[in-house]
């Protein structure tokens, strides 16, 4: 008899065990969904802040997208115009050395022919450099 009780006192034991244990898991289950919240409220918070700052991004390139451009459009009018002014100006300045050298009077003697080629020599000087904006600034667009 002693030996019916103490196996019905452990099978008895048993089924209390598997319920508490139960209990934990539902409880764990219930701290673990908690957590799941909180992490995926944490996340969707960045997400937010990924949208607004990648939406600000966007806006700030496309600013710096056009003035790129413009920059670009800009050098490149002004390259094409100074190779054609100095195309022009080694013309006008060869007839004026050329009558000068016929009247025999030096070219820097006659008005606005000194001007005209210090302003033409630094347009050339700057054609280099600019050159070299016009070519970083393709590459970017």
């Amino acid at each position: 008899m002693k030996q019916v009780q103490k196996v019905w006192a452990e099978l008895s034991a048993k089924p209390q065990e598997v319920e508490l244990s139960e209990e934990k898991v539902e409880l764990n289950a219930v701290g673990d969904l908690k957590e799941l919240i909180s992490d995926a409220k944490r996340i969707i918070s960045l997400q937010e802040d990924g949208f607004k700052w990648g939406e600000k991004a966007e806006a700030q390139f496309k600013e710096v997208m056009k003035v790129v451009s413009d920059a670009e459009g800009i050098t490149r009018g002004a390259i094409r115009q100074a190779g054609n002014l100095k195309t022009e100006s080694d013309k006008i300045l060869n007839k004026i050395e050329v009558s000068a050298k016929e009247l025999g009077i030096n070219p820097n003697d006659i008005d606005g022919y000194s001007q005209a080629f210090k302003l033409i020599s630094e347009m050339f000087e700057n054609q280099n450099a600019l050159n070299g904006w016009n070519e970083m600034l393709k590459k970017m667009l």
